[in-house]
């Protein structure tokens, strides 16, 4: 015959493993007698109730003299040692399991439904799609200048600069808003942002959303579902590359919104250059394209030794010293230029051809971004043709291959971000705790993936987290902090921002970055890395005025940054136009010959 165990007795088991004191049966009566009088006992009770009956029973056994004092002491220790164990992990178990339902609260449509303004009204979708040099933006700020009111949602700063310019040829008067500035003038109709500044809660006639494609970017893509989802235009205007066609259509899909699309084609034709070209046979209107700063800076000194100075363009330069670079190579002071894939994005330039210096990049460079940049050749109105290849020494065959054959339908995932009352509504209910546990329970728990979304990458949150609970700022005052436009890689620059968010966490001031006197002691950069020291104190400049958007109280000194900035690019500026080391020049002369 079998003899079956009392009911709750392989729990008592269970709870009981790892208990480095002798269990005897009394401990296991009182267990199940616990469990007989209230059937929906949890294990944190019954592993104190355990504890106390085992506490009992060592007592006892002391009192009647079957151990010694020491014996019960050392037993009572390893009791307790159990005790903490397993209700530690009982508690994380059962705070992984409230993290899982409170993040799995935030579902698909609550997301969607969160942007009210877009969906109180019934809007437009326009689709302007087409490779670059095909008239698409053009056509979208033709529609956005018609319209009484409107706004324009840039990739980059540089580029809401150009489409404030742009509505000011059509005599639109528009104001300026990015993460580091906010010029609006009284009496403006339009704006013209960054798609991470979008104004999501004022409904507008037309707005125009750019680089639609970056909807799949890992990094970045998540404020391009935002705006795409949650912008409030009776008419939004979508204008990118033909392959986000899918991701767009999968939106409206989820909005239940049409999709009228507009197709452009390329204005002028673009040709493959089957032979590489000589760095010494570049001419007039060239744009240089390479993928590492090392890279472009060799690149300069070598067309500086073969009497070429160029101009340059890269990510790390700001926006302010590109622009200047940018209107060098237009107006001829600068015939060639010298650029990484920064240049693919935006920048109308009179390109005539793109030559790439390397056909390989850190982290892939596929046949969309190479399609992207080579597009920049032959401007509509400069050129009758636009040309692409490769400097000597680099194989034609990838770019040749990314021109003729069109790169496959964007098909996501598509990236999204909680929005930040969600992630606060998230710490409420999670009981306020850090940006940290709030992350770590989104990026553990965050699931909808049968729809096509993604999570955004959140490295960079979460190093932004880790500063924030260092400095101990509370979970809003942390969440403000996030996209703040700082190098988390520099070491220096982080410690900075650690210094900042430490004095702004005990609500004192913070002053602006001060100007580095030793680096302009001298006119011009030395070399590169003078220049690399320069970039940087500019960008920690543009971390303060962000900060100051947010909290111009605590990040009181804008102006001294904004000039202390002003003076970094001066700097950068110079040194890009005129400076070339004599050990690099020297180098180039004799690989000359």
């Amino acid at each position: 015959m079998t003899v079956h165990p009392p009911p709750g007795r392989h729990r008592l088991d269970a709870l009981l493993a790892g208990l480095r004191v002798p269990v005897r049966r009394e401990d296991i009566a009182a267990g199940l007698a616990a469990l007989a009088a209230d059937p929906e006992l949890d294990d944190i009770a019954l592993v104190s109730i355990l504890a106390e009956a085992i506490r009992g029973r060592l007592k006892r056994a002391e009192d009647e003299g079957a151990m010694t004092h020491p014996e019960r002491a050392r037993a009572e220790a390893r009791l307790e040692d159990w005790r903490r164990q397993r209700l530690g992990e009982l508690h994380a178990r059962a705070r992984h399991r409230h993290e899982g339902e409170v993040v799995a609260a935030l579902t698909l449509a609550r997301w969607v439904a969160s942007f009210t303004a877009a969906r109180a009204m019934r809007r437009r979708i326009l689709a302007f799609l087409g490779p670059t040099n095909s008239g698409k933006s053009h056509a979208a700020f033709d529609l956005l200048a018609a319209a009484p009111r409107g706004a324009y949602l840039a990739p980059l700063r540089l580029l809401a600069w150009e489409g404030q310019e742009r509505l000011a040829e059509r005599g639109v008067s528009a104001s300026l808003l990015t993460g580091e500035e906010r010029r609006v003038r009284p009496g403006d109709t339009h704006l013209s942002a960054t798609v991470e500044m979008a104004d999501l809660s004022t409904p507008v006639p037309v707005a125009v959303v750019d680089e639609v494609q970056m909807l799949a970017d890992e990094d970045r893509g998540w404020a391009w579902t935002q705006a795409v989802v949650g912008c409030p235009a009776k008419t939004l205007v979508l204008a990118g590359a033909p392959e986000a066609e899918p991701l767009i259509r999968r939106l409206a899909g989820l909005t239940g919104e049409p999709v009228e699309l507009r197709r452009f084609e390329r204005m002028v034709p673009l040709s493959v250059l089957r032979r590489p070209v000589p760095l010494a046979r570049t001419e007039p209107g060239d744009a240089i394209v390479c993928f590492s700063r090392r890279d472009a800076f060799a690149l300069r000194e070598g067309l500086i030794a073969r009497g070429r100075p160029p101009a340059m363009v890269y990510g790390a330069l700001g926006p302010e010293v590109r622009r200047a670079e940018a209107e060098r190579f237009r107006d001829g002071t600068a015939p060639v230029l010298v650029a990484t894939d920064a240049v693919g994005m935006g920048l109308n330039l009179p390109i005539r051809r793109i030559l790439f210096a390397a056909t390989t990049k850190y982290g892939g460079l596929g046949p969309h971004l190479i399609r992207q940049i080579a597009g920049r050749a032959g401007r509509f109105g400069h050129y009758p043709e636009g040309f692409v290849g490769v400097l000597e020494g680099e194989d034609p065959e990838p770019i040749a291959s990314a021109i003729e054959h069109p790169p496959p339908a964007l098909e996501g995932p598509m990236r999204v971000l909680p929005r930040e009352s969600q992630l606060l509504e998230i710490g409420r209910r999670l009981g306020a705790p850090s940006l940290l546990r709030v992350l770590t329970a989104v990026a553990e728990r965050f699931r909808w993936p049968g729809a096509g979304f993604a999570l955004s990458r959140l490295e960079d949150a979460f190093s932004i987290a880790e500063i924030a609970a260092a400095a101990r700022l509370s979970l809003k005052d942390s969440l403000g902090y996030l996209g703040c436009p700082v190098d988390l890689r520099d070491r220096a620059a982080s410690q900075a921002l650690l210094a900042w968010a430490r004095r702004h966490a005990h609500a004192a001031s913070v002053a602006a970055p001060a100007l580095p006197r030793r680096l302009l002691a001298r006119r011009l950069a030395g070399d590169p890395a003078d220049l690399a020291e320069a970039e940087r104190a500019a960008k920690l400049c543009t971390a303060y005025l962000w900060l100051a958007q947010k909290w111009p109280a605590t990040y009181g000194e804008a102006e001294s940054a904004r000039a202390v900035q002003e003076t970094l690019n001066g700097y950068i500026e110079r040194s890009l136009r005129q400076g070339a080391s004599a050990r690099l020049r020297k180098r180039w002369r004799a690989e000359a010959g």
